[in-house]
């Protein structure tokens, strides 16, 4: 069986009270590989624009997940779409889009992008989605989910936008560890010195600080390092855990 990479964007599954639209999207990359379905090759998180014009239960942010599996797309929507009508809230106006290698990524990244600078509406997303080949669901609501999920397939796939909330081994990452362990532990294997651009060393010691969220950056997951003001050999994550 041929594998084939497909990414998955979903939205507004969520409510103030309940479980984030984040935790879904973590719960079906998992379920995707202890069903078999397929492996996972984690799940981003990206930002588009805000404003008061935006209802949005966070900070209108959407989500995008990575699998590699044989089966076919319609089989790929047949299983979120039974996911996310399953777990998510009642009241959300959840969506998913599923970008595929017959899909026009660079037209669906386009879309992406100009969703984290301005207003899109449900129309625009319908319209892009149709001309990039993306298969896009509205699974309840008003279907406004269908923006922020087409938003996040495309910008995921462009390869170089949005932050790992979910990769294989980073959140039993913990304390200081040095750059050798993570790659050990992780599907993470570039820990990069932001100031100088260079790979760190197996040796370096890192401070995580209990949070280990990559950037996706080149078509890959890269962890963005500086080095610590008041230790010479340590260095510290750029992306830390926001404030509660």
């Amino acid at each position: 069986m041929v594998s084939e990479l497909f990414t998955i964007g979903i939205d507004d599954t969520g409510e103030p009270e309940g479980q984030g639209t984040s935790q879904l999207a973590r719960a079906w990359s998992a379920a995707v590989e202890s069903e078999g379905f397929g492996q996972s090759l984690g799940v981003t998180r990206h930002q588009l624009w805000e404003s008061p014009k935006v209802p949005s239960t966070g900070k209108n942010r959407a989500l995008a997940i990575m699998i590699e599996t044989g089966h076919t797309v319609l089989d790929v929507e047949d299983h979120i779409v039974d996911f996310v009508r399953a777990n998510a809230a009642r009241k959300a106006n959840a969506a998913i889009a599923v970008l595929s290698r017959h899909s026009d990524m660079p037209h669906a990244l386009a879309f992406g992008r100009r969703s984290q600078q301005e207003l899109m509406k449900l129309a625009d997303a319908e319209r892009y989605g149709a001309e990039a080949n993306v298969l896009l669901r509205g699974l309840g609501g008003n279907r406004n989910g269908m923006i922020g999920a087409l938003a996040a397939a495309g910008l995921c796939a462009g390869g170089k936008d949005g932050l790992f909330i979910q990769l294989a081994g980073i959140r039993q990452i913990s304390g200081r560890v040095t750059a050798g362990q993570i790659r050990e532990r992780t599907a993470l294997d570039s820990i990069i010195d932001e100031d100088t651009g260079e790979e760190l060393d197996r040796d370096d010691m890192i401070d995580t600080f209990d949070w280990v969220r990559p950037r996706m950056t080149v078509d890959k997951p890269v962890l963005l390092t500086k080095r610590s003001p008041d230790e010479k050999k340590l260095w510290l994550p750029v992306d830390r855990k926001p404030a509660s």
